[in-house]
């Protein structure tokens, strides 16, 4: 399963503890996970176990959005450069950027949460070990 690379990947690069789907409810900093969709790869006539998933990468932050930015983009940067390569001990074929989102919430105790989100669309086969 790609997603265990994914979370040691994410924590590697960011230094922060990542999650799937959302934060814990006490925390408030970290990197958030989420596979939106996998559609099978379309390869004419030949049947392929290869799927382009997109995944959507939250970074968030307290009170630095440039901290948040710099993350996210050491993780774009990292992730762009994977052709025909790894995603941890996964195999992946490539990696894709997709839509960039930034959000802003202001918190009690005078805090700001950021968020920066950005989907990549990863091209893998499904039953690699």
């Amino acid at each position: 399963m790609i997603e265990n690379d994914i979370k040691k990947a994410l924590s590697r690069i960011t230094g922060l503890d990542a999650f799937p789907l959302q934060l814990p409810s006490k925390q408030l900093e970290g990197v958030i996970y989420q596979r939106i969709s996998d559609p099978k790869m379309f390869t004419g006539l030949a049947k392929t176990t290869l799927v382009q998933a997109r995944y959507q990468i939250t970074v968030q932050l307290l009170n630095d959005y440039e901290k948040a930015l710099s993350l996210s983009e050491k993780i774009k940067e990292e992730w762009e450069n994977i052709e025909h390569g790894y995603l941890g001990d996964y195999p992946v074929q490539h990696v894709e950027r997709g839509n960039l989102i930034q959000d802003r919430e202001e918190l009690t105790e005078n805090r700001t949460c950021y968020r920066i989100t950005r989907d990549f669309i990863l091209t893998y086969a499904e039953d690699a070990k």
